[in-house]
């Protein structure tokens, strides 16, 4: 029986370098670290900060696509230090947000509407998609030199279909991205 169990060993030893594969080629990752940050004020709110929307009518969002009730907000980097020179707000995926359209879904009681995040620093008004990677050169970046600036944006309702009345809740995380 032992002799059974150390041959079994044995060739499992043996075997296991025949599924080693030939590498192909390095990654190499590049990064960088500083203590150099703002703080962040929303709308005159230090954390958890609300922004409200308008109360629109469903007739304002019949149908797919249409968007209603755009709403400003704006977030105040002050008290910059070191070498920053620009700063950015990155919109991240979470639980709250669609992976597909990056628009934040809505846990409130009216159905079919979420809510579109749009750029506040261009005349275009840019939307916006939470969680996507092209924020980290598609977002407009804001001069910081000067410690402190103000990073506006703004959100709106979306309708995904033809809305019911209700409430409209939802939330994203951001982080500053600095350049």
């Amino acid at each position: 029986m032992n002799k059974f169990i150390l041959s079994a060993i044995a060739g499992v030893l043996l075997s296991s370098g025949l599924a080693q594969a030939a590498s192909d080629g390095t990654i190499n990752f590049q990064g960088q670290l500083s203590n150099n940050t703002c703080e962040v004020i929303v709308n005159g709110q230090a954390s958890n900060p609300i922004v409200t929307l308008p109360i629109v009518s469903i007739g304002q969002l019949g149908s797919a696509a249409q968007t209603a009730g755009l709403t400003g907000f704006t977030l105040t980097l002050a008290n910059c230090s070191g070498s920053l020179q620009t700063a950015s707000a990155f919109f991240q995926a979470g639980a709250a947000v669609d992976v597909l359209t990056g628009r934040l879904n809505n846990t409130g009681t009216a159905q079919n509407v979420s809510l579109q995040l749009r750029d506040g620093t261009s005349t275009s008004q840019t939307v916006i998609k939470a969680g996507n990677a092209e924020q980290i050169n598609g977002n407009s970046f804001v001069n910081v030199k000067s410690g402190s600036t103000n990073l506006p944006y703004f959100v709106e309702y979306y309708a995904e279909g033809t809305t019911t009345p209700g409430t409209v809740v939802s939330n994203v995380v951001y982080s500053i991205q600095y350049k």
